[in-house]
Protein backbone atom coordinates (compact mmCIF):
# COMPACT_ATOMS: atom_id res chain seq x y z
CA UNK A 1 0.00 0.00 0.00
CA UNK A 2 1.58 3.34 -0.89
CA UNK A 3 1.98 5.82 1.67
CA UNK A 4 -0.73 8.23 0.20
CA UNK A 5 -2.83 5.48 -0.02
CA UNK A 6 -2.28 4.81 4.08
CA UNK A 7 -2.57 8.14 4.92
CA UNK A 8 -5.53 9.11 3.05
CA UNK A 9 -7.30 5.82 4.93
CA UNK A 10 -5.89 6.95 8.04
CA UNK A 11 -7.00 10.46 7.84
CA UNK A 12 -11.13 9.00 6.53
CA UNK A 13 -10.88 6.81 9.50
CA UNK A 14 -10.23 9.77 12.25
CA UNK A 15 -12.45 11.63 10.41
CA UNK A 16 -15.27 9.50 10.66
CA UNK A 17 -14.04 7.48 13.57
CA UNK A 18 -15.25 8.95 16.70
CA UNK A 19 -19.02 9.15 14.62
CA UNK A 20 -19.05 5.78 14.29
CA UNK A 21 -18.12 4.51 17.80
CA UNK A 22 -20.81 6.85 19.67
CA UNK A 23 -23.13 5.26 17.27
CA UNK A 24 -22.04 1.54 18.15
CA UNK A 25 -21.28 1.94 21.70
CA UNK A 26 -24.23 1.45 24.13
CA UNK A 27 -22.63 3.59 26.88
CA UNK A 28 -20.27 6.40 25.95
CA UNK A 29 -19.06 6.95 29.60
CA UNK A 30 -17.28 3.34 29.51
CA UNK A 31 -16.24 3.75 26.20
CA UNK A 32 -12.07 2.72 26.51
CA UNK A 33 -11.31 3.03 23.08
CA UNK A 34 -8.10 5.76 21.76
CA UNK A 35 -8.62 7.37 18.39
CA UNK A 36 -5.58 8.24 16.91
CA UNK A 37 -4.72 11.36 15.77
CA UNK A 38 -2.99 12.30 12.71
CA UNK A 39 -0.10 12.68 14.39
CA UNK A 40 -0.30 9.14 16.24
CA UNK A 41 -0.64 7.01 13.15
CA UNK A 42 2.04 5.51 12.49
CA UNK A 43 3.04 4.98 8.43
CA UNK A 44 5.33 2.44 7.47
CA UNK A 45 8.54 3.63 5.51
CA UNK A 46 8.31 2.32 1.66
CA UNK A 47 10.63 -0.69 1.06
CA UNK A 48 11.30 -2.30 -1.89
CA UNK A 49 9.57 -5.45 -3.28
CA UNK A 50 10.97 -8.81 -2.14
CA UNK A 51 12.63 -10.61 -4.67
CA UNK A 52 10.77 -13.17 -7.03
CA UNK A 53 11.34 -15.78 -8.79
CA UNK A 54 10.45 -13.63 -11.85
CA UNK A 55 11.42 -10.95 -14.53
CA UNK A 56 8.21 -8.62 -13.75
CA UNK A 57 9.55 -5.95 -16.07
CA UNK A 58 10.51 -7.91 -19.20
CA UNK A 59 14.16 -7.12 -19.01
CA UNK A 60 16.68 -9.76 -20.44
CA UNK A 61 18.49 -11.80 -17.45
CA UNK A 62 21.09 -13.32 -19.61
CA UNK A 63 21.78 -13.63 -23.58
CA UNK A 64 23.27 -16.69 -25.10
CA UNK A 65 24.90 -17.58 -28.08
CA UNK A 66 24.71 -21.25 -28.52
CA UNK A 67 25.96 -23.52 -31.81
CA UNK A 68 23.96 -26.72 -32.96
CA UNK A 69 25.69 -29.71 -34.97
CA UNK A 70 24.90 -33.43 -35.30
CA UNK A 71 23.62 -34.41 -32.00
CA UNK A 72 25.55 -31.56 -29.84
CA UNK A 73 24.73 -27.64 -28.32
CA UNK A 74 27.68 -25.60 -27.60
CA UNK A 75 27.44 -22.50 -25.55
CA UNK A 76 24.57 -23.31 -22.88
CA UNK A 77 25.98 -22.90 -19.92
CA UNK A 78 25.77 -24.92 -16.68
CA UNK A 79 23.45 -23.04 -15.00
CA UNK A 80 21.50 -19.79 -15.69
CA UNK A 81 19.88 -16.62 -13.72
CA UNK A 82 15.82 -16.97 -13.38
CA UNK A 83 14.33 -14.34 -15.36
CA UNK A 84 14.01 -14.03 -19.43
CA UNK A 85 17.10 -15.24 -21.61
CA UNK A 86 17.30 -14.63 -25.27
CA UNK A 87 19.15 -17.35 -27.09
CA UNK A 88 20.36 -17.03 -30.47
CA UNK A 89 20.89 -20.40 -32.20
CA UNK A 90 23.53 -21.11 -35.13
CA UNK A 91 22.94 -24.49 -36.75
CA UNK A 92 26.58 -25.28 -38.11
CA UNK A 93 25.91 -29.05 -38.67
CA UNK A 94 24.79 -30.25 -41.93
CA UNK A 95 21.07 -31.26 -40.51
CA UNK A 96 17.93 -28.66 -39.73
CA UNK A 97 18.34 -28.24 -35.53
CA UNK A 98 15.60 -26.92 -33.09
CA UNK A 99 15.89 -26.09 -29.30
CA UNK A 100 12.74 -27.08 -26.96
CA UNK A 101 12.87 -26.72 -23.24
CA UNK A 102 10.95 -29.81 -21.46
CA UNK A 103 9.83 -28.00 -18.29
CA UNK A 104 7.50 -25.90 -19.75
CA UNK A 105 5.43 -28.24 -21.61
CA UNK A 106 7.68 -28.98 -24.27
CA UNK A 107 7.87 -24.92 -25.64
CA UNK A 108 9.74 -24.45 -28.74
CA UNK A 109 12.48 -21.78 -27.60
CA UNK A 110 14.08 -22.15 -31.17
CA UNK A 111 11.65 -23.45 -34.31
CA UNK A 112 13.59 -25.74 -36.62
CA UNK A 113 16.59 -24.18 -38.25
CA UNK A 114 18.47 -25.14 -41.33
CA UNK A 115 21.89 -25.59 -41.79
CA UNK A 116 24.13 -22.39 -41.81
CA UNK A 117 21.17 -20.18 -40.61
CA UNK A 118 20.65 -18.98 -37.20
CA UNK A 119 17.16 -17.95 -35.48
CA UNK A 120 16.61 -16.30 -32.11
CA UNK A 121 14.40 -16.66 -29.22
CA UNK A 122 13.65 -16.18 -25.65
CA UNK A 123 12.20 -18.46 -22.71
CA UNK A 124 11.23 -17.28 -19.51
CA UNK A 125 12.65 -19.71 -16.54
CA UNK A 126 10.62 -17.99 -13.66
CA UNK A 127 11.01 -20.63 -11.07
CA UNK A 128 14.75 -22.21 -9.91
CA UNK A 129 14.93 -25.83 -10.26
CA UNK A 130 16.29 -27.82 -13.51
CA UNK A 131 15.63 -27.92 -17.46
CA UNK A 132 15.97 -29.99 -19.82
CA UNK A 133 16.53 -28.27 -23.49
CA UNK A 134 16.81 -30.64 -26.51
CA UNK A 135 16.48 -31.16 -30.17
CA UNK A 136 13.21 -32.32 -31.25
CA UNK A 137 14.24 -33.39 -34.75
CA UNK A 138 14.10 -36.76 -36.25
CA UNK A 139 16.68 -38.51 -33.44
CA UNK A 140 18.73 -36.24 -32.24
CA UNK A 141 17.81 -36.11 -28.69
CA UNK A 142 18.43 -40.05 -28.24
CA UNK A 143 21.53 -39.55 -29.95
CA UNK A 144 22.64 -37.42 -27.07
CA UNK A 145 21.25 -33.67 -28.59
CA UNK A 146 20.02 -32.27 -24.84
CA UNK A 147 21.48 -30.59 -22.38
CA UNK A 148 20.10 -29.93 -18.09
CA UNK A 149 20.79 -26.85 -16.79
CA UNK A 150 20.44 -25.31 -13.30
CA UNK A 151 18.28 -22.40 -12.68
CA UNK A 152 19.60 -20.51 -9.56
Amino acid sequence: MSRVTVAALAAALIAVGPIGLTACTRDNTHDQRHVQTPEEVEVPEETESPQTDGDADGELALTLDVSAEEYSFEGIPETLPVGTTEITLENTGTMPHDLVLEELGDEVVIPETAPGEQATGTVSLLQRGEYTFYCSVGDHRERGMETTVTVE
